[in-house]
Parts: structure tokens; C-alpha cells; sequence
């Protein structure tokens, strides 16, 4: 047995507590110690968890001595604290998003590179062997050449969800319902369908919300294979009607709700029956902590066995910039010249 692996977590807020609950239920990593900017924060997960706690990022990452690094902080953080993790030799697995900035992803991966390095990032409707049985189809080309897929999100977020934390609903850190609560769905529609070579439309809107950014998204794209979508996302509808994808061909059609597979059929037959487990429902609706962490643990061990066998992990870097540069591409179309994380 191989001594579990040095596991340090950025960020001590509520999906950062959530990691390391994972952490302290596994084998293979121990947490080392636990950093956030917030005094309190910090000290709170040290006391739950039974580790040091540090406030200043570059004390952290020398005195813990982490071999790899959670980090759970806001979106608008991760490139420049996973960043600073890789130029000291440790390894970064990223909450969604890498970032929100397109430029700085592209900066961490490159570093990784040079550095030796994993990157990964949780979207852990990957890990649904439901959802992956679904893709090898369309991979192998079993539903033919693929028409159109297009998601729905639509969730409700209260003021007071925006008024918790300084840094939710802004520009520069959080992002709007695309980054936040839409970037799964980005993620699955790009893992399924490739990758998107054009926003043919975008409309961004606050409806509803004092925040700076959007609360109500909808986009038309066409994907590098020609197959066009729409994408709607909101954090506006009460009661709130969901999480959906749709994907279809010219030989078969899958639905999603979440990580859960709801309709699958190709060359006119259905195959729900065949799926031994339809997969799982892992978004919070309107509870943005009412998450299903079978996907996070899953992922989360890949990601430290894929260090121990010198793989990539299931998802790294170059497979999370792809929704990075759908939602770049998104806010450059419906607002240019600002860019997201800055």
C-alpha cells in the first residue's frame, strides 16, 4: 500500500467542507490542512476537520506541503490559485469552472505542462456510467450524424442566495447563471455533441436580481460538426422546472435530466430497458446545496489514482477549457469587449 497522498483544500466554504468530508472518508489522500482568505472560514474547517488552517495562500502551499490541491474558491480565483499551486510542483483539481477567464485557462494549462503536473476538474455528470454509455453511441456513430442538442436550465436563486457572500452575482468572481449554474449543463452538451465553433445568438438579461451579471441567458449555437442548439439558462423561474438536455440524430435520440438518462432509443428502438441504471440526479435546483457527491467521490478518486498511474485524469484541463470557451464565447457575443473573471 502506498501512503495516501498529501491533500490540501483552498476554500472552506460549504462545497469546500463537502470535499473534505470526501477526503477524510478515503484512503488514498489525508487532508494536510485547509486555506481561505476568510479568518472564520478557515478556522471553522480546521476545527471540524482536525487540521492546520492558513490564511495567506503561499504560506499555505509551503508550510502544508500539499502534493494536491482542491480548490473550491469562487470561479473568478481558480487559474491564479491553481497556478500558483503548479509552480510549486502540486497537483490541481479545480471545482467547475477552471476559470471564468478563457486567457488564463489557457495559462494554467500550460503551465501544468511545462510543470509536470495534473489538472482536472469536477463535472461529475461524467461519471454517470449511464450518461457514458449514452456518448460511446454517439462516439461510435450509432445515432448518426447528430442534428441538434440544446439544454434548459431553469432554476430559482432568492435575493438573499446573491446577498450571502460579497462575492456572488459579480463580474469578477462569480459570473452569472451560465458560470455558475448552467456550466454543467455547458460541459455535458460539449461532451456530447464537440465542441462550439459559433454563437450564432446571445441574449443576456437581469431580470430579476440586483447583481451585475445575468439571471437569464439563451444562446443559439452551431457545433464544429454542423449540428445547431439553444441553450437557456435562468435563475429566475419559481417554481423552478429543472435541468435538461436534449441530443438527436439522424438515427437516435437521447434526454437528460441532470446525470439521469430519461429517453435513449436508436435505429427506432428504445433502449431504457437496457440501461442497468438510468444514472443520477446531481443538480440542487433551487438548493444550490441539494447535490447528490456520488459524482464528486468518483471523480475525486480518479483523479488521485490517475497521479499514482501518471494518466490523465477523466477530466483535465484541455477537457474543461471546452465549456470555458462556450461560455467566452457566449459573453462575448451578447456583451464585447467585456471579458468574464476580470
Amino acid at each position: 500500500m502506498e501512503d495516501p497522498l498529501r491533500i490540501g483544500v483552498i476554500g472552506c466554504g460549504s462545497m469546500g467542507r463537502e470535499h473534505m468530508r470526501l477526503i477524510a472518508s478515503m484512503s488514498e489522500g489525508q487532508l494536510a490542512g485547509v486555506c481561505d482568505t476568510h479568518t472564520a472560514s478557515a478556522q471553522r474547517a480546521a476545527e471540524m476537520f482536525g487540521v492546520p488552517a492558513w490564511t495567506d495562500l503561499d504560506r499555505f502551499l509551503e508550510e502544508a506541503r500539499p502534493e494536491v490541491v482542491h480548490i473550491c474558491s469562487p470561479s473568478g480565483l481558480h487559474a491564479d490559485q491553481a497556478m500558483a499551486a503548479a509552480e510549486r510542483g502540486v497537483h490541481v483539481l479545480s471545482e467547475k469552472p477552471l476559470d471564468l477567464n478563457l486567457e488564463k485557462v489557457d495559462r494554467l494549462i500550460a503551465l501544468c505542462d511545462r510543470q509536470g503536473v495534473w489538472l482536472g476538474c469536477i463535472f461529475q455528470r461524467r461519471m454517470s456510467r449511464a450518461l457514458q454509455t449514452v456518448r460511446q453511441a454517439i462516439v461510435e456513430g450509432r445515432m448518426g450524424r447528430i442534428l441538434s442538442c440544446s439544454v434548459s436550465i431553469k432554476w430559482w436563486r432568492s435575493q438573499e442566495y446573491y446577498n450571502s457572500s460579497p462575492w456572488r452575482g459579480t463580474w469578477a468572481l462569480d459570473g452569472g447563471a451560465l458560470a455558475n449554474q448552467g456550466i454543467h449543463a455547458l460541459d455535458q452538451m460539449v461532451w456530447m455533441a464537440g465542441p462550439v465553433e459559433e454563437v450564432e445568438y446571445a441574449h443576456l438579461e437581469t431580470a430579476m436580481h440586483a447583481i451585475e451579471v445575468e439571471d437569464l441567458a439563451i444562446a443559439v449555437v452551431r457545433f464544429a460538426s454542423g449540428a445547431r442548439g439553444v441553450i437557456e439558462v435562468t435563475t429566475c423561474c419559481r417554481p423552478d422546472l429543472g435541468s435538461r438536455m436534449e441530443i438527436y440524430g439522424t438515427n437516435g435520440a437521447a434526454a437528460f435530466e441532470d446525470a439521469r438518462v430519461v429517453r435513449f432509443g436508436l435505429d427506432g428502438e428504445d433502449l431504457m430497458p437496457t440501461l442497468d441504471d438510468p444514472g443520477m440526479l446531481t443538480g440542487g435546483g433551487s438548493d444550490p446545496m441539494a447535490i447528490q457527491l456520488a459524482g464528486h467521490e468518483a471523480q475525486i478518486r480518479d483523479f488521485y489514482r490517475a497521479i499514482r498511474e501518471r494518466r490523465p485524469p477523466v477530466v483535465d484541463g484541455r477537457e474543461a477549457r471546452l465549456s470555458v470557451d462556450l461560455l467566452n464565447r457566449i459573453y462575448a457575443r451578447a456583451r464585447p469587449g467585456q471579458k468574464p473573471g476580470t
